[in-house]
């Protein structure tokens, strides 16, 4: 069984107002992004951090979980954690599929692709559009404790994390990691702007 799992904790001090809330198509980037993973999805949870008071009185999470992210201010990476966290003890999710609130023009014909594709659990599948790989991510459960021992060094400044502007398509490459990529020959869903905070 699959669960979306939809990163949205980060801030966006550039905008003055949670980028969350930015209205695309009349609708704000949160609500499109949830409206299609609960087309898809039994299983789907939002996590928030910054500004999460505001933006839950805002929006219609449908049959979404919210989860709160307490240390959002470390970068994605404690978002990360705090899905996994969320979905261990539910032993019926075998993947993880994480989505980026900011990218909500995802095609179905990803989604459907992640969701279909028949694997056996032990590599990532990373969507590749024409020559550049982009989320949305399915990681299988085998691949959940390496994630989850990703940790903010005590010594980082909070203001400047190296978890701030991690990326976690690079993380699986460079470890070396079972990865497989679904090629799709048309652009990746663009960021709302090029501000990495989620």
């Amino acid at each position: 069984m699959n669960a979306a799992v939809i990163l949205a904790a980060g801030d966006s001090s550039r905008m003055g107002f949670p980028k969350q809330l930015a209205e695309v198509k009349e609708k704000s980037l949160l609500q499109l992004i949830i409206d299609k993973v609960n087309n898809k999805f039994e299983y789907s949870s939002v996590v928030l951090g910054s500004e999460n008071e505001v933006i839950s009185e805002k929006v219609d999470f449908k049959n979404s979980n919210i989860l709160i992210n307490e240390n959002w201010s470390e970068g994605i990476t404690s978002s990360i954690r705090t899905s996994l966290f969320f979905y261990q003890g539910q032993k019926e999710i075998d993947n993880v599929i994480f989505f980026l609130a900011d990218q909500p023009e995802v095609e179905s014909e990803v989604i459907d692709s992640l969701i279909n594709d028949h694997h056996d659990g032990t590599k990532i599948l990373i969507p590749q559009y024409r020559y550049k790989l982009g989320f949305p991510i399915l990681v299988p459960r085998l691949f959940w404790p390496k994630l989850e021992l990703i940790t903010q060094d005590d010594d980082v400044d909070e203001e400047k994390s190296v978890f701030q502007d991690f990326d976690l398509i690079d993380f699986f490459i460079s470890s070396e990691t079972e990865t497989k990529n679904l090629n799709f020959n048309f652009l990746e869903p663009i960021d709302y702007d090029e501000e990495k905070d989620f």
